[in-house]
């Protein structure tokens, strides 16, 4: 079967890529997963070709390249079907950023220069991707742990142009622009000065960023982080606000490392196109429960209240 994008006539949307059933299983022996890992130095010939190197490419800490078995690739998105349902062309880009030439290393035990670093390569790709023809959304996520989604230990990234908004992103953008055609503000800086003044859910921040585990939360220890000053996609960050992001990552997952011993997780950047609504942030899901039939109504059950979980993660900070 040839990969494509489905739509049935409700508008819901699925990706079929049965290329992805061929990613290597890995999580390997740990006595060989360091020869084995095609992401560590001296392996690069394994990958596909460098995309982006930070500092240079000879002596690299963040590497980018196109993923092998990817979700989305070819170069136009067009409708290749048009019966009851709607099938199209799987169009668009998806990469693997590696965030460190250590194979062991995970934000708690990089510097903050380091994960600055990072984020400086994200902006990069960010702004690239959103200039291919027919890509509308940039999804920029990590999978940590298998349990996570992740087949290979080494740190990374992924990042997939799409040609469609992920239903989740496109559901928070009705509810953002709503918010402020009835209120004529946005939500998330509501948020941003309502939850600094109460201080019950905020776990750890600096003059320009907020940690907090949000008050309607899915997930134990679910952090969010929001930039005070309102932008709506990662490419509008400064340097300034960068590293200042790298130390709150850096102090967050340091507190779930001490907690729970280097958990499972999966991150989200949230993007958007700019405007007043729209408000950039990033979301961290550690996998520490695993949900079950009740919350697949959309109705989730947290056994960790919000305001306990930021007491919690706060404390093992300090």
């Amino acid at each position: 079967m040839l990969d494509e994008i489905r739509k049935d006539i409700f508008e819901r949307s699925t990706i079929v890529s049965t290329s992805r059933s061929k990613r290597p299983g890995a999580f390997l022996d740990e006595r060989h997963r360091e020869k084995a890992c095609p992401f560590c130095p001296g392996n690069e010939a394994r990958t596909e070709k460098t995309l982006l190197a930070l500092p240079n490419e000879k002596q690299w800490k963040i590497r980018v390249f196109k993923n092998k078995f990817p979700v989305l690739h070819t170069r136009h998105f067009k409708r290749i079907e048009n019966d009851f349902f709607s099938k199209y062309t799987p169009a668009g880009s998806h990469e693997i950023l590696i965030e460190t030439n250590k194979h062991d290393h995970e934000y708690f035990n990089m510097t903050e220069k380091d994960i600055a670093l990072v984020l400086e390569a994200i902006k990069h790709r960010y702004l690239d991707l959103m200039n291919i023809e027919d890509v509308n959304y940039v999804a920029i996520f990590k999978n940590k742990g298998e349990r996570a989604g992740a087949s290979l230990p080494h740190p990374h990234m992924q990042i997939i142009a799409a040609p469609l908004f992920p239903q989740a992103i496109s559901e928070e953008m009705q509810e953002s622009e709503n918010y402020f055609k009835k209120e004529k503000k946005c939500g998330e800086c509501v948020m941003v000065k309502e939850e600094t003044h109460a201080r019950k859910r905020v776990i750890t921040h600096n003059k320009d960023w907020l940690a907090v585990a949000p008050f309607v939360s899915s997930w134990p220890y679910q952090t969010t982080i929001l930039p005070r000053r309102h932008f709506s996609e990662v490419s509008e960050m400064t340097d300034g606000e960068a590293l200042n992001l790298a130390k709150v990552i850096k102090k967050l997952f340091h507190g779930y490392s001490k907690l729970f011993d280097d958990p499972p997780y999966n991150m989200m950047y949230h993007n958007f196109p700019g405007s007043d609504f729209w408000h950039f942030h990033i979301h961290i899901y550690p996998r520490l429960v695993t949900h079950a039939g009740f919350e697949f109504f959309g109705l989730n059950v947290v056994i960790v209240s919000p305001e306990d979980a930021a007491q919690t993660l706060k404390n093992a900070i300090r």
